[in-house]
C-alpha cells in the first residue's frame, strides 16, 4: 500500500514537554496535583460571584458551495441545473434566517438575565433575602427557563437544517459519480476535505437523560448496521506485500446476499478497489459527542484506540492521552511509533470522526 512511508514522513519531532508514554503521563500529572488544587480553589472563589455572560452569535453565514468536494466542471454545471441544487440553496437561506432569529431571541432574553444579575448582586450586598425579593427572583428564573426552551427550539431547527443540507450535498455527490463524473483530488485538497468533514460532523443534542444513539462518538454501531453507499469507513485491506492495514475508504456498494462490501481507497494515489467482508469494515462516527453532557460517549484517558495518523489515510494503534473537553475539541493521542526512544509519538490532535475502537490487523478475520 505504501502508506507506512507517509506516516513516518509526517511524524513530528518530540518536544521536551511531551509525555514519554501513556504511563509517564499519569506520573507527571500526580506531581502537579498540589499546585493545581491550590489554583482550583482560588478560581472557584473568584467564579462563585460571576455574572451570566453570553457570547454574540455570528450573524454572517459563509457561502456554502453546491459541491462539497472538488469535482469536474461538467459536474458542477449539472448540479447547478438540478432541482436538488435549488433545494440546497433554499435550505441555506432557512439556516441563515434561523440563526438571525436565534440571535434576536438571545438579545431579547438578555434583559431578563441582566435583571437576575442585578437582583442577585443586591441580595449579596444587603446580605438578606426578603420574601418579596425571593418571589421576584423565582419569577425571573422561571421566565429565564421559558426563554431557554424557546432558544433550544431554534437551535434544534438550525441543526436539523444543517442535517438536511448535508444530506442533499451527499445525494448530489452520489448522483454525480453514478452519472460518470469523476472526482479529482490532489493530496493537499484531500487532506483539507477530510479535515472539513471532521470539523463539520453534526453534534448530537439530546434531551436530559437521553442516551446518545449508535455511531455518536465512541458508541458502537447497531449489530446489523449496514454502511451506506458513499459513506467513509475504516477498512482492513491486504497490501501488495501481504501486509494488512486499516485504511480510510469509501463504500461503493453492498451485496445484501453475501454481506460483502465494495470499497474504494480514498487516497487518490492508490484508488484501489476491494471486496471485503462485513468484519473488515468499521463505520466512522456519524455524530460528535458533547463532552460536557455525554462524557461516557467518548474514549477515556488511557483507552486503546486506532486513529487516523495526520496527513495519511491509514489508521494506527494509539492511546488516548486526553479526551475532548469541549464539543469543538479533538482527542490528544499517543501513537505507537518505534522511531521514538520510548516507542510513542508526542501527543497529536485527532478529531472525533477519526478515532475508533482498536482492531488488531494481525488477528484472523
Amino acid at each position: 500500500m505504501g502508506k507506512g512511508k507517509d506516516r513516518n514522513a509526517g511524524s513530528p519531532k518530540r518536544s521536551v514537554e511531551s509525555p514519554k508514554s501513556p504511563k509517564g503521563k499519569g506520573s507527571s500529572s500526580s506531581s502537579s496535583s498540589s499546585s493545581s488544587a491550590s489554583s482550583s480553589n482560588a478560581s472557584s472563589s473568584s467564579t462563585s460571584t460571576s455574572s451570566f455572560k453570553r457570547e454574540v452569535l455570528k450573524r454572517d453565514i459563509p457561502v456554502i458551495n453546491v459541491t462539497p468536494y472538488p469535482l469536474s466542471t461538467s459536474t458542477e454545471m449539472a448540479m447547478a441545473m438540478s432541482s436538488e441544487a435549488q433545494a440546497l440553496q433554499e435550505r441555506v437561506k432557512v439556516l441563515s434566517e434561523c440563526i438571525v432569529e436565534l440571535q434576536g431571541a438571545r438579545d431579547k432574553h438578555q434583559v431578563n438575565l441582566s435583571a437576575i444579575n442585578s437582583l442577585s448582586d443586591k441580595i449579596v450586598a444587603e446580605e438578606r433575602l426578603t420574601p418579596s425579593t425571593r418571589g421576584r427572583l423565582k419569577r425571573e428564573y422561571e421566565q429565564a427557563s421559558t426563554d431557554v426552551e424557546k432558544e433550544l427550539q431554534l437551535v434544534h431547527k438550525a441543526i436539523d437544517t444543517v442535517y438536511q443540507i448535508r444530506s442533499i450535498r451527499h445525494d448530489l455527490r452520489i448522483q454525480a459519480k453514478s452519472s460518470g463524473n469523476k472526482e479529482t483530488f490532489r493530496r493537499g485538497a484531500l487532506m483539507k476535505m477530510l479535515l472539513n468533514c471532521a470539523q463539520t460532523l453534526p453534534l448530537w443534542l439530546g434531551d436530559p437523560g437521553e442516551k446518545p444513539p449508535p455511531l455518536c462518538g465512541s458508541v458502537p454501531p447497531e449489530q446489523n448496521y449496514i454502511v451506506k453507499v458513499g459513506d467513509m469507513a475504516a477498512c482492513l485491506v491486504r497490501g501488495s506485500e501481504g501486509e494488512e492495514n486499516w485504511i480510510l475508504a469509501e463504500i461503493s456498494g453492498h451485496n445484501s446476499s453475501t454481506g460483502r462490501y465494495e470499497v474504494e481507497d480514498i487516497d487518490e494515489e492508490q484508488k484501489e478497489r476491494h471486496t471485503l467482508s462485513r468484519r473488515r469494515v468499521y463505520p466512522l462516527p456519524l455524530k460528535r459527542a458533547n463532552p460536557e453532557t455525554n462524557p461516557d460517549a467518548l474514549y477515556h484517558e488511557g483507552s486503546i484506540v486506532m486513529a487516523l495518523y495526520p496527513q495519511t489515510t491509514c489508521f494506527y494503534k494509539a492511546y488516548v492521552s486526553q479526551p475532548p473537553a469541549l464539543a469543538c475539541d479533538d482527542y490528544e493521542v499517543l501513537f505507537e511509533d518505534p522511531t521514538y526512544v520510548d516507542g510513542y509519538s508526542p501527543p497529536l490532535r485527532i478529531a472525533q470522526r477519526y478515532v475508533l475502537p482498536y482492531k488488531d490487523p494481525t488477528k484472523k478475520k
